[in-house]
C-alpha cells in the first residue's frame, strides 16, 4: 500500500514539475529576448535607451540593467534545471520498483549542484547576496548532496541484497 501511495504522489509531483518547467522556460526566454532587445537597441541607438531609462526613473545604469538581466537568466536557468531533474527524479521513482536506483541518485546530485549555483548568483543590483541566504543555500545544497550519498549507499545495499545492479 505504501509503495502505491509513493508511486501516485511522485507521479503527481512529476506533473506539477512539468508545469513549473514550462513556466521557467517562458520566463527564461522572455529574459533572453529582453536582454537581446536591450543590447540591440544600444547598438542601433545608444542615446535612446539611456533617455528611456532616465524617463522611466529605473534608478539603474545601462551596465546594471545588463547585469540584472544576466543574473536573472542564470537564476531562471538554474531553476529550470532543478525542476527538470526533480521531474526526472519523481518520474524514475514512480516507474521503478525501488527508489534506490542510480538514476535517482544522479538526479539528486544534479539538483544539489543547481541549487548551489542558484544561491551564489544574486539578482544584482536589487537584491544583494545576503550572508544568511548564502548560508541557507549552502546548507540546502549540502543536505541534498548528503541525501544523494544516502541513496547511493541504498543502491549498493540493494545490489548486495538482491545480487543485481540497481539500474532503471
Amino acid at each position: 500500500m505504501n509503495q502505491l501511495n509513493l508511486k501516485k504522489s511522485t507521479h503527481l509531483l512529476s506533473v506539477v514539475c512539468t508545469i513549473i518547467v514550462a513556466i521557467t522556460m517562458i520566463a527564461n526566454i522572455g529574459a533572453i529576448l529582453l536582454l537581446s532587445g536591450t543590447l540591440l537597441s544600444q547598438i542601433i541607438s545608444p542615446e535612446y535607451l539611456v533617455t528611456q531609462m532616465i524617463q522611466a526613473d529605473m534608478g539603474l545604469s545601462f551596465s546594471e540593467w545588463i547585469i540584472l538581466l544576466i543574473c536573472f537568466i542564470i537564476k531562471c536557468s538554474c531553476m529550470f534545471c532543478m525542476v527538470r531533474y526533480s521531474k526526472k527524479l519523481f518520474s524514475c521513482i514512480s516507474k521503478a520498483e525501488s527508489p534506490f536506483t542510480s538514476n535517482t541518485t544522479k538526479c539528486i546530485e544534479k539538483i544539489s549542484i543547481f541549487a548551489f549555483l542558484s544561491v551564489i548568483c544574486p539578482i544584482y543590483p536589487y537584491y544583494h547576496l545576503s550572508v544568511l541566504l548564502f548560508i541557507e543555500g549552502i546548507l540546502v545544497a549540502l543536505v541534498l548532496r548528503s541525501i544523494a550519498l544516502i541513496f547511493h549507499y541504498g543502491c549498493e545495499l540493494q545490489q548486495e541484497f538482491y545480487g543485481r545492479p540497481s539500474l532503471d
